[in-house]
């Protein structure tokens, strides 16, 4: 069973994670997905999703509509010993703990605003008589809700931390075998040096997704952004071949071959000299579903989703692009966008309009690595 831990005043230890986790276990089998064999989520947070082609899940239960980090109890089942070489060289990247049923723990964002109140409701509630009693609780209860916030708030502004009004911006640089062969004797690129150049430009931090073959045929810019502590690099497979049936366009890699896939992406990303590679994954298009979180888990990464997914591929106009995000965006958001200059050639500019504006509305721009840290307790 997948398990919703709404960010509180106080940090959230593990062990209160697994508390939680315990006391929400339906059975045995527990720890569902939302995420099926389509591609990721739409970017609206109240999007349903379905759940994966064959693979018996069922959809997750609803969430109330307040902030959530979405996290996965802590397995209970040893690793088998001398399986350390997926395994982060140092303490420095939270990871969600693993299932108890063996499937690996996927993050999608942070904490949520809490949803607007419905005047309508209220007014008629009290057209129809409600209880004076519990009108005056329910005022007193807001009231002390509004004193805690304006504490926090003033707290929070004393010691410079935003709370939870945090963002993620994730970018997958994604190459296959097929795009590097038709790149080579077209001589288009996949990279977008623009981008990173913006990046640095604006101090935006930033999660970049590398593929495998995108790492050693762009070895020299991967080891610049491994080696920038702007950036933090997670794995986006060696291949970037799907890892379900009917994911985009993407041909499928075969069940068998996923785990080795996920590893060799680590070894290449490893070999072209990125020193800040995070135990994070992505499923190349967003796609995965319970058989292939299986399959990944003996890797001993943490999957990582994103609730905004920009409409950035083959998009060339910036304005649509930042328009949808910044529509889209709450406070926990992981942005999904893509670091591709000839698939995505509107990246650069969308970003340059984005970063400001949400810069302008109090939003804070953080590493995904934050926001799991901050659901493990570790902020």
């Amino acid at each position: 069973m997948t398990v919703s831990v709404r960010r509180t005043a106080r940090p959230l230890t593990a062990l209160a994670l697994v508390a939680a986790a315990a006391a929400g276990c339906a059975g045995p089998g527990g720890d569902t997905t939302r995420a099926g064999a389509s591609p990721a989520a739409p970017s609206s947070p109240a999007a349903p999703e379905e759940a994966g082609e064959g693979s018996g899940e069922e959809p997750e239960e609803k969430t109330s509509g307040k902030g959530d980090f979405s996290a996965s109890p802590r397995s209970s089942v040893s690793r088998p010993e001398g399986d350390d070489r997926d395994a982060s060289s140092s303490g420095r990247y939270a990871t969600l703990p693993a299932s108890i049923s063996g499937r690996v723990p996927v993050f999608r964002h942070g904490p949520r605003a809490e949803a607007p109140r419905d005047a309508r409701g209220e007014e008629k509630a009290e057209e129809d008589g409600e209880n004076r009693e519990k009108r005056e609780k329910s005022e007193n209860a807001e009231k002390t809700e509004k004193t805690e916030k304006a504490e926090k708030a003033e707290k929070a502004e004393k010691s410079g931390d935003k709370g939870d009004k945090v963002v993620a911006l994730t970018f997958d640089a994604a190459l296959s075998a097929e795009d590097r062969e038709r790149a080579e004797e077209d001589g288009k690129r996949h990279d977008n040096p623009g981008l990173i150049a913006a990046l640095r430009r604006e101090k935006v931090p930033a999660t970049v997704f590398m593929s495998g073959l995108w790492a050693q045929t762009y070895k020299h810019q991967a080891r610049s952004i491994g080696r920038d502590d702007l950036f933090e690099v997670g794995n986006l497979s060696y291949s970037h071949r799907a890892f379900t049936r009917d994911c985009r366009d993407l041909p499928a890699l075969a069940p068998g071959k996923q785990l080795a896939d996920v590893r060799k992406g680590q070894k290449a990303i490893r070999a072209a000299g990125v020193k800040n590679l995070t135990p994070y994954f992505r499923f190349p298009g967003g796609c995965f579903d319970d058989r292939s979180r299986r399959a990944v888990a003996p890797a001993r990464v943490t999957v990582v989703a994103g609730d905004v997914v920009a409409p950035d591929a083959e998009e060339k106009d910036p304005g649509k692009v930042a328009e949808r995000v910044l529509k889209d965006i709450r406070p926990g958001s992981v942005v999904v966008l893509h670091c591709d200059r000839e698939k995505a050639p509107a990246t650069e500019k969308a970003v340059r309009r984005i970063v400001p504006e949400l810069r302008e509305r109090g939003y804070r721009i953080v590493h995904v690595s934050d926001m799991i840290a901050s659901a493990m307790g570790r902020d």
